[in-house]
């Protein structure tokens, strides 16, 4: 019994280590085939992101040809790892590109400082953490979610590009965006351009990227360009209002994005990311100086940031900008900017944006400073964030009813007084229709009680508008005007009081009042309201 048991036992032992062997070599073999077929498996990928590269975006009837570009020193070539050209497509129109064809190449997956890296670097962990995976296969499987990087981020970094001058290249314009941003503001990309202790790029560690990885422009003004990394998007809204060839560039985002799909909004990073980019670009620090300017009156539920960005960079590119902003990115209704030209363009910028309709409602500009002095030292230079008092008669409560100061003069002669009046009254006429106005002449004479109140408007002029919306306008267009070499002030004045101090809008109560009324009335219809003569010819 005792020798039964032991030989089988041996036997046992003997088949279980021949089936382990064999167990071993059929792992060795299926890990040779594995390797084999993911090499295959590489190459095939490798070919596909190629004719992906080539084909995507191509029309039929689309020729690629080659276009001349002369760089020099100031312009240097940028590095291009595809060819830059034009494409004329079956309708003859055309469209110039700069960068691989068809699309981004992905080169943000993987770039250190990134949300890319690190995405590359939790596909790498996972990878290695596994099983049986050797370099080839990693390498594969990075290669196969950096072709999905790239698809499914195309969307969060394309910008479109608007109010494009037809003489530009796309060579040409991602030359003066890429180099503007490697030169004023590297420190805005160091994933591009790390700096070294001097603050200058280190050319030693550079990873040899680009903020702008494609670019096409349209021969029709506009145009689309794709970053490398999500993180550069901020950057290039920053520089809204650039000149390129002469023309103030608009960039913001295309109307199909979807701020869901964007990674960045995904892991909640995308607030933090944005204001760290987009202010080492464009600063939030706006110091004191004649050319700052005042907008107010925005509507907090109508723009964001971004937004009245774009408005305010129509008439150029700005050194500072900052906007009081609620949780959501809402402008809450200030911004202080200055411009990059200086005095000249704020002016102009002023005069444009001062009545703007924004949503329906007029916003009010200012110079915010204009009697600041400049200081060459930074240390010294003054950063205050407060309402002009040129602007804040337009901030008020809107009402139908303008005061108007400086366009009558105490002592002047009653004909140019009234001549004053018509003037004014005829230029009101033509915002819209005015029920009354009223002057208080210059030896009326109040009540006790009242003569103070009298004192206090005795040289306004008031107006009174159908309207709300139609004074508004009308306001915004007066205020610190000149006439006469004088400086307007026009505010706007409750209608209670204009009503109350002046008998203005009550109906008639007494026969007397009651047969004015009708009098003036059938003036009115005869078409000569006021002189009489048209009741006695009715």
């Amino acid at each position: 019994s005792s020798s039964s048991s032991s030989s089988s036992s041996s036997s046992s032992s003997s088949s279980s280590s021949s089936s382990s062997s064999a167990d071993a070599r059929r792992r060795r073999k299926d890990a040779s085939n594995d390797d084999k077929t993911r090499e295959e498996t590489r190459a095939k990928l490798l070919a596909t992101v190629t004719a992906l590269d080539a084909k995507v975006g191509d029309l039929p009837g689309t020729k690629h040809k080659p276009h001349p570009t002369e760089p020099d020193d100031n312009n240097p070539s940028l590095a291009d790892d595809g060819t830059a050209g034009y494409i004329v497509s079956a309708d003859g129109s055309h469209m110039t590109f700069f960068g691989g064809r068809g699309g981004s190449e992905g080169a943000g997956f993987g770039l250190a400082g990134t949300a890319g890296g690190d995405a590359a670097d939790a596909v790498r962990e996972e990878a290695e953490g596994k099983r049986g995976m050797n370099a080839a296969m990693v390498d594969a499987l990075l290669l196969h979610n950096k072709v999905r990087w790239r698809d499914e981020t195309k969307p969060s970094r394309r910008v479109h590009i608007g109010n494009v001058h037809g003489g530009a290249t796309a060579e040409e314009f991602a030359r003066v965006l890429e180099t503007r941003v490697r030169t004023l503001f590297p420190g805005a990309v160091p994933w591009h351009y790390p700096l070294d202790k001097r603050g200058r790029v280190d050319e030693r560690r550079a990873p040899g990227t680009r903020v702008i990885e494609h670019l096409y422009l349209n021969d029709k003004g506009f145009g689309f360009l794709e970053t490398t990394a999500l993180e550069d998007v901020p950057a290039i809204l920053a520089l809204n209002g650039v000149r390129v060839n002469g023309s103030a560039t608009r960039f913001r985002r295309p109307k199909d994005y979807d701020p869901d799909a964007n990674p960045l909004v995904r892991d909640g990073s995308y607030r933090e990311v944005f204001d760290r980019v987009f202010t080492a670009v464009l600063s939030d620090r706006v110091a004191d100086s004649p050319a700052k300017v005042f907008v107010g009156g925005v509507d907090p539920r109508a723009l964001t940031k971004l937004d009245l960005l774009e408005i305010v960079t129509s008439f150029g590119a700005l050194g500072a900008f900052r906007c009081d902003e609620d949780g959501a990115g809402r402008c809450r209704g200030c911004a202080w900017m200055e411009y990059e030209e200086g005095e000249s363009v704020a002016a102009k910028a002023i005069a444009g944006l001062n009545g703007y309709q924004l949503r329906g409602k007029p916003i009010a500009a200012a110079p915010a400073t204009p009697r600041a002095e400049v200081s060459r030292d930074r240390g010294e230079r003054r950063y205050t964030y407060e309402v002009p008092p040129e602007a804040t008669p337009l901030l008020e409560p809107p009402q139908r009813v303008l005061a108007f100061s400086n366009v009558l003069v105490r002592g002047c002669a009653r004909a140019d007084r009234a001549v004053a009046t018509e003037d004014t009254l005829a230029e009101c006429a033509g915002f819209g229709n005015v029920l009354s106005h009223h002057v208080v002449d210059e030896g009326a004479e109040g009540a006790d009680e009242g003569a103070e109140e009298l004192d206090a408007v005795r040289d306004a002029l008031f107006v009174e508008f159908a309207r709300v919306e139609t004074a508004t306008i009308a306001a915004h267009a007066f205020h610190r005007r000149e006439y006469d070499s004088r400086v307007v002030e026009c505010r706007f004045f409750p209608l209670t009081e204009y009503q109350r101090m002046f008998g203005k809008g009550f109906p008639p109560r007494t026969v007397e009042e009651k047969q004015a009324a009708a009098l003036k009335m059938m003036d009115f219809l005869a078409g000569t309201a006021g002189s009489g003569t048209g009741r006695l010819e009715a």
